[in-house]
């Protein structure tokens, strides 16, 4: 029997920018990775381009930024109206607090087949306006899916957003494990001050107040009290930065701990840690940087929040902590730290975990079909 063979489907993600981020990083991860045969895809940045932008042009996503601030909206609607008239996409994905109510506006002036929302985050930060709340309710109509990436946002998105559960889809993240040698090595780290003997805690997040980086440095001074050759990363930049240098000061800690602010070269940089660390306090879902931690090999030490004890197995692959205890943070990070063995056979574990459960390969699977699912409907 003939088959009659689809054309490509034009894809196209709005976002507010490429910063870096877990969520930026999945959307400069995915979308270059798309079977080219299926999908055509292409980006759009309302704001600025960001750090990850020539991420996408280098995978040969076709991208270009509008440079509108928030108080620019309505140019920034007729920007996007304009540039779907002319791509015709046959779905618009969203991702972000504006893209998402704009990008949705100008999908329907567009008449786009169809608009999805990807969500990825597990709460708002700030409560969401009587405004917000109404006009979600107004796009729900012309919104034909939601895509989560954790079990533990359906009642965010459910009791929270109001959105429908018959519309949700949860795709989880995943990573290339060939892009993370399991190996140790402290190259990345050579200009640093760390001895090649040295115990390594690792963090790599932002630093933004969510992320709760002095419970991570208050977990510190307890664990280098007691394993006083200790040493302590934290990868990343943000608006917290002094603040945490501050505390670092106060501690005492400032010959243990190095701040490397951002750094794109994650992998080298895990090679040189023993143990990772997530310390977030409430708002996290689906955290990239954990499942690196766990593609090279590394066990983790986290909060149990939002999706995190779906990617972690507590005791298994690593430990589950309460959110703003650094003394029971302290206590797993010293289990692993004097258990040599122990850090061995969780860090196999979680390289496991990730090649059986979120390998990037069978995320972007379901990312195809899910996209294709509603398209096709």
């Amino acid at each position: 029997m003939n088959t009659v063979e689809r054309p490509r489907i034009r894809v196209l993600y709005v976002v507010p920018d490429l910063g870096v981020g877990g969520a930026e990083r999945h959307v400069t991860t995915l979308l270059p990775n798309l079977d080219r045969a299926r999908f055509d895809p292409s980006v759009i940045c309302i704001g600025e381009e960001g750090q990850l932008f020539g991420d996408l042009i280098a995978g040969g996503v076709p991208a270009f930024a509008l440079h509108r601030s928030k108080r620019q909206a309505l140019g920034a609607l007729r920007d996007l109206v304009r540039a779907m008239r002319a791509q015709r996409p046959d779905v618009v994905i969203t991702r972000g607090y504006n893209a998402e109510a704009l990008g949705r506006i100008a999908a329907w002036l567009a008449r786009v087949p169809a608009s999805i929302v990807w969500v990825h985050n597990y709460g708002d930060d700030e409560p969401r306006g009587r405004f917000r709340y109404l006009a979600d309710r107004v796009l729900d109509r012309r919104t034909a899916a939601y895509f989560g990436v954790a079990q533990a946002q359906i009642r965010y998105m459910t009791d929270d957003l109001g959105y429908p559960a018959d519309k949700i889809t949860v795709i989880y993240n995943g990573v290339d494990t060939a892009e993370f040698d399991t190996g140790s090595a402290r190259d990345a780290v050579a200009d640093l001050g760390l001895w090649e003997g040295d115990p390594v805690v690792g963090i790599v997040a932002a630093l933004r107040p969510e992320k709760d980086h002095a419970t991570f440095v208050r977990a510190a001074r307890q664990v280098a009290d007691a394993v006083p050759a200790a040493r302590f990363l934290i990868v990343g930049d943000g608006v917290m930065r002094s603040e945490i240098e501050n505390l670092v000061a106060e501690l005492d800690l400032g010959a243990r701990v190095v701040l490397t602010g951002s750094r794109s070269d994650i992998p080298a940089l895990l090679r040189a840690m023993d143990v990772v660390v997530l310390s977030s306090r409430g708002v996290e879902c689906f955290p990239l940087a954990v499942l690196e931690a766990m593609a090279a090999g590394r066990p983790a030490v986290c909060t149990a929040v939002g999706g995190v004890p779906e990617m972690v197995a507590d005791g298994e692959t690593g430990y589950l902590v309460p959110p703003r205890d650094p003394y029971q943070l302290a206590q797993r990070l010293i289990d692993l730290l004097t258990d040599e063995p122990a850090r061995a056979r969780m860090g196999a574990a979680a390289r496991a975990r990730v090649e059986t459960h979120f390998s990037l390969k069978a995320s972007i699977a379901a990312a195809e079909q899910a996209v294709e699912e509603v398209v096709y409907r």
